[in-house]
């Protein structure tokens, strides 16, 4: 029993990542008021605590995981940049649909990580060993409903997309190198 509780353990473990650095974490309201969380990987401008009293070092580049905290009072009404992710909620049914374009250039991706030269570049201030080769490689948004839900799913399949549900909370983890190829636009349904 030991044996397959570390066995477990180290599963869990090994399917950490960079991958899930970034995301939207989003806790609806019954009356489709909802509190936001933003994570996002950016460089950093500001000199961090240590770059301010270290002494003797050259200091040089940044990485920042930043976290914004929100609140929206109609869903519906959050938008990223260039409208390229919608959230449709439809409280009378206890449903939500988030649609989200795929492209090179589409906006909810750009709002949450730079591009991938840039997430190599930043991985390598993350892990001064090497092992992490990119950080923020994938976005995963999170919804927290009014009660237990019932389905998460998306359509069509693409390649590393993945959607789940547990107790009140339902989630989407979707590849940054997927949602920025071309291909047809995602809807993720979840229902409560």
């Amino acid at each position: 029993m030991r044996n397959l509780l570390f066995v477990l353990l180290l599963s869990a473990l090994a399917a950490c990542s960079g991958s899930e650095l970034v995301g939207l974490h989003v806790a609806l309201q019954p009356d489709g008021s909802a509190a936001i969380t933003a994570r996002v990987l950016a460089e950093s401008p500001t000199p961090s605590p240590a770059e301010v009293t270290g002494k003797g070092a050259l200091w040089g580049k940044r990485a920042a995981l930043v976290y914004t905290q929100g609140a929206v009072q109609k869903l519906q009404d959050l938008r990223f940049g260039d409208d390229s992710l919608t959230i449709r909620p439809f409280l009378d049914a206890n449903k939500l649909t988030v649609r989200l374009e795929r492209g090179a250039t589409v906006g909810w991706v750009t709002a949450f990580v730079p591009d991938k030269v840039t997430r190599q570049s930043l991985a390598q201030v993350y892990d001064p060993l090497g092992k992490t080769k990119e950080l923020g490689d994938a976005v995963r948004l999170e919804f927290v409903l009014p009660s237990t839900v019932n389905s998460s799913s998306v359509l069509p399949t693409a390649r590393g997309v993945e959607a789940g549900r547990e107790g009140k909370r339902a989630w989407l983890s979707i590849p940054v190198d997927t949602a920025r190829e071309k291909g047809e636009a995602l809807s993720w349904d979840i229902t409560w």
